[in-house]
């Protein structure tokens, strides 16, 4: 939250008004200095809610104050779910070099100066001139934990050779109709440096999140040398496809809000006290990692405690029956989604009394 906490206190200073920067320092900002991003948010909301997926979203930033009123409300929730998946690009170098496509007002620029101390050379693209003047002010002028040594603003994506330790696609695919979603995943998988990071972050909205999976199942058709490390543990076709039409892969975040981004949901009459979100990270020459994922929170029904685990060659809910519970399985009763486990014995269906259940990290 500190870090969130950072993000939003500069994008008050360099957004609001200096009065309404003032007010923001010593408590709630007036709703004077608010309204004038209102109009904008409930436009641009109005635009994500009417679109659908599947077809090419046109841009509802049309002007300075669009992109400003967008950084205020939504560059906090994005960054938490950037900032929720850092602890996951393990092994990254000093330097850093990011390909950050469709970056909007610099999202996820400010998520990575402000979660790790690594020095960082990015490359934005982003077509919206609004948005990339919006985000070369807000990335070159943010302090944080890292270090910003080039940044480089570019409104389309070029057709170059150079490869980049982490590329991250955030909220874009969910714009782009099929062909241009399915080009873009193409072109950008062939973007990753030898251990290096793909990281695809998506809406948290089902439609969205199985649109997502599908692309995930032509990525790993189509780039043999690109491994997934989350949530997949696995490299064939998503078996939750077609297992059912309805299920999701998907987390959430439980934040708490900070207080200028919960001023404006108040005057919005929206609702982010929890954040949905669907990712997929997948790491050039990684390796799969071992045990099972937890795709449903474990919950208690009437023959005991059970969830959805998903994991090489293995898929489906596991139970730990009522009169089962034991110290080895705790682990998995208290766990969350996305939570990867080892257990001493993997078979779907009931757990037995004797089995040892751990977590793993990552």
């Amino acid at each position: 939250m500190e870090a969130l906490n950072r993000i939003e206190e500069f994008l008050a200073g360099q957004i609001l008004s200096v009065e309404g920067y003032s007010q923001y320092q010593t408590g709630n900002v007036g709703k004077s200095e608010l309204a004038r991003f209102v109009s904008e948010l409930q436009s641009i909301s109005r635009s994500y809610v009417g679109h659908t997926v599947g077809a090419r979203l046109p841009s509802p930033i049309h002007c300075e104050r669009a992109a400003e009123a967008y950084a205020l409300y939504y560059t906090p929730i994005n960054a938490a779910k950037v900032l929720h998946l850092l602890p996951l690009l393990s092994g990254l170098k000093r330097e850093v070099s990011v390909l950050d496509v469709g970056s909007g007002p610099g999202t996820v620029g400010l998520a990575l100066l402000a979660g790790l101390s690594r020095d960082f050379k990015m490359t934005c693209v982003e077509q919206s001139k609004y948005m990339r003047d919006l985000a070369e002010r807000l990335i070159s002028g943010f302090t944080g934990e890292g270090s910003l040594k080039t940044l480089t603003m570019v409104s389309e994506l070029d057709n170059g050779g150079q490869k980049f330790d982490v590329v991250v696609a955030a909220n874009l695919l969910a714009e782009l109709s099929e062909e241009d979603a399915q080009e873009l995943i193409d072109r950008i998988g062939d973007r990753v440096a030898e251990g290096g990071y793909l990281v695809i972050v998506e809406p948290g909205q089902q439609a969205h999140t199985r649109r997502l999976m599908s692309l995930r199942d032509r990525i790993l058709a189509t780039k043999a040398e690109l491994v997934p490390r989350f949530p997949c543990l696995r490299r064939d076709s998503c078996p939750m496809l077609t297992a059912s039409r309805t299920d999701w892969c998907h987390g959430a975040i439980e934040w708490r809000q900070p207080r200028l981004h919960a001023q404006l949901d108040d005057l919005l009459a929206f609702n982010k006290h929890r954040i949905k979100y669907a990712a997929f990270i997948f790491q050039r020459g990684g390796s799969l990692g071992a045990g099972v994922r937890v795709i449903t929170q474990p919950e208690r029904t009437r023959l005991g405690v059970e969830a959805t685990i998903c994991g090489d060659e293995i898929y489906g809910i596991v139970r730990v029956r009522k009169g089962q519970r034991s110290q080895g399985t705790r682990a998995f009763e208290k766990a969350s989604a996305h939570d990867r486990l080892i257990f001493s014995e993997m078979k779907l269906g009931d757990i037995a009394v004797n089995i040892i259940v751990e977590v793993a990290g990552g």
